[in-house]
């Protein structure tokens, strides 16, 4: 009895001391945590002693707990996550070494854009300073293919008519009828006349444009040189097809038309507007109608295989019925005003109708020039002109000079390829010059006709070595291309000139090198070559030029002021230099 009284007190004892205690423990823990090299104040608080063991090795195990608890470990050193310094420093420094030239242009024309969008110049050298950062990586300057493109956005929609003067293809065939025969026929009755089913002695039909009021006429015959002269029923198949791909949505071209558009159509540019799904008369995207009717274009090009001329008027007539009802409806210009851009293979189409129809009947005497004179004739062909494009990053604020542009072809594909840029050419010949001029008059008509926006495209004969207005174009040019390849050394040296009137940063793309080497000197400190970094030797591949099947270098050169002004500060320190001692010796 005596003992379990004096137990309950004893309890109450124990359990305040150990309350006492745990609280003094963590408080010296605290401390012993900031101070651990002092050994004092490594020590754990005398602990109470009791008459009774239990409670104190209780007390003892609360004490251990608490102090021997260790601290989380650090965190591994950043220095070890990062690859060492000198390794990267030689990575960067061997790809500035073999960037360089890219480099520049990218960051030339990227200054452009920025003073086209406002930006100032702490801002501009911000940007410029993260996409050189970006860009260390980058691989070689010698480009193998072109890279993928993104089309700029920018406002493709006509506002003006589509029933303009053009070439059609009933004039360019009837002007060179001998050079066509027959080709359909009625497989019914094969003695029966053209004028018997097709309502005329030559069968013709109007085609229907996405444009306003926009229509051409063809004449179906075939050309009996088949590869050398204008085929104008492959013509009017391909153009039902670029329609039907790139100019309606994928549910319009199957509920009208049966068509499925191919996996390169112009869906990816296209994004019908909330408002046209809910018109009654335009085809629900959501819940596409089952067609009834037979693929169109399956139907066009059996009729021509089986040279049916009945069936291949019926198809024609119902694209037409079909795309007049959606122009009525004003679906096809929402679709146009959704477009982000112009889709290359619409260019190209509108660009080779333009070429047939302006330069094709004209071609021959272009082939009566000297061979391997400063006149003769040979062009660029699209991939190579898109090559340069590509990496001379001209945009729709950019200007672009051709010297020496012959028919135009590269006029017209970098204002294509570059989305709408200020595209300007200077010819001598005055056939070529001709040929150019009517090319681009043209290929503006035809834009129309496609329900596309135009313009900003130059064709003028000069002698751009001469011309006051070359020279106005070439202080505001952002890119300028001379084909050189057969240039005589005197129209070379004539040619440097110019660029002593161009801008800082304006790229040159030539077919040859205006100087093998030169060393800047107090001699030629004013030569035009002075300014100019040539820049690397580049490849293109075979199949880029007119005038050989194999492919061949080029450059492309940067008008690079600083270079000069380097040189003339050192000449003047060294001048000064140079006064200090003849006044010292004198």
């Amino acid at each position: 009895m005596f003992s379990s009284q004096r137990r309950e007190p004893i309890k109450k004892q124990v359990a305040s001391r150990i309350s006492a205690i745990a609280t003094t423990t963590k408080t010296t823990t605290t401390t012993t945590q900031h101070s651990v090299s002092s050994p004092s104040s490594s020590r754990s608080p005398v602990p109470v002693s009791f008459s009774r063991p239990r409670p104190v090795v209780k007390v003892a195990t609360v004490t251990r707990t608490t102090v021997v608890k260790k601290p989380p470990p650090p965190p591994p050193p950043r220095v070890l996550q990062r690859p060492p310094p000198p390794i990267k420093e030689k990575r960067k420094s061997e790809t500035q070494k073999r960037d360089a030239p890219s480099k520049s242009r990218k960051l030339v024309a990227r200054s452009s854009a920025s003073r086209s969008r406002g930006l100032s110049d702490d801002e501009e050298g911000h940007a410029r300073s993260e996409e050189e950062e970006s860009s260390d990586e980058e691989s070689s300057p010698v480009p193998t293919r072109t890279k993928a493109r993104t089309v700029t956005p920018r406002d493709v929609r006509a506002v003006l008519d589509g029933a303009t003067k053009c070439i059609t293809s009933e004039r360019l065939v009837s002007e060179n009828a001998s050079a066509y025969g027959k080709y359909f026929s009625d497989p019914s009755d094969s003695t029966k006349l053209a004028s018997e089913w097709a309502g005329a002695e030559v069968p013709t039909v109007q085609l229907e444009y996405p444009g306003i009021n926009a229509s051409e006429k063809f004449i179906l015959l075939a050309p009996k040189d088949v590869g050398n002269e204008y085929d104008p029923i492959e013509d009017l198949i391909s153009t039902v097809r670029t329609v039907l791909d790139f100019f309606l949505t994928p549910a319009q071209s199957l509920s009208i038309f049966n068509h499925t558009a191919a996996t390169t159509s112009f869906s990816a540019f296209l994004s019908a507007p909330p408002s046209r799904s809910g018109t009654p008369s335009t085809p629900n995207d959501t819940s596409t109608p089952i067609p009834t009717l037979p693929p169109l274009m399956r139907a066009l090009e059996k009729a021509k295989a089986r040279r049916d001329g009945p069936a291949f008027l019926t198809a024609v007539e119902r694209y037409n019925d079909g795309l007049r009802t959606l122009k009525s409806q004003g679906t096809v210009a929402a679709n146009i005003e959704a477009m982000k851009g112009v889709e290359e293979k619409v260019w190209m189409k509108i660009a080779g109708q333009s070429y047939e129809r302006a330069v094709g009947p004209g071609m021959e005497l272009l082939s009566k020039y000297a061979a391997f004179s400063s006149n003769t004739y040979g062009e660029l062909l699209p991939k190579f002109v898109g090559e340069i494009c590509q990496l001379t990053n001209l945009g729709p604020n950019s200007v672009f000079v051709d010297l020496g542009s012959g028919v135009g072809n590269c006029v017209l594909i970098t204002f294509f390829h570059s989305t709408g840029c200020e595209a300007w050419g200077f010819e001598n010949m005055a056939h070529a010059s001709s040929l150019a001029q009517t090319q681009v008059s043209e290929a503006e008509s035809r834009f129309r006709m496609w329900g596309l926006s135009s313009g900003k495209m130059h064709a003028v004969e000069a002698d751009f070595c001469k011309s006051p207005d070359a020279a106005r174009v070439l202080q505001r040019a952002d890119v300028v291309l001379v084909n050189n390849e057969v240039f005589s050394s005197n129209l070379n040296e004539s040619l440097s000139l110019l660029f002593l009137d161009l801008r800082q940063d304006t790229l040159i793309v030539s077919l040859k090198a205006f100087a093998s080497s030169f060393t800047l000197s107090a001699h030629n400190q004013h030569s035009p070559l002075a300014i100019l970094d040539q820049g690397s030797e580049r490849h293109y591949n075979s199949k880029s030029v007119s005038w050989k099947s194999e492919g061949g270098t080029y450059y492309i050169g940067r008008i690079d002021r600083g270079l000069l002004e380097k040189f003339n500060a050192r000449e003047k320190r060294r001048q000064e230099k140079a006064a200090r001692r003849e006044l010292a010796e004198s």
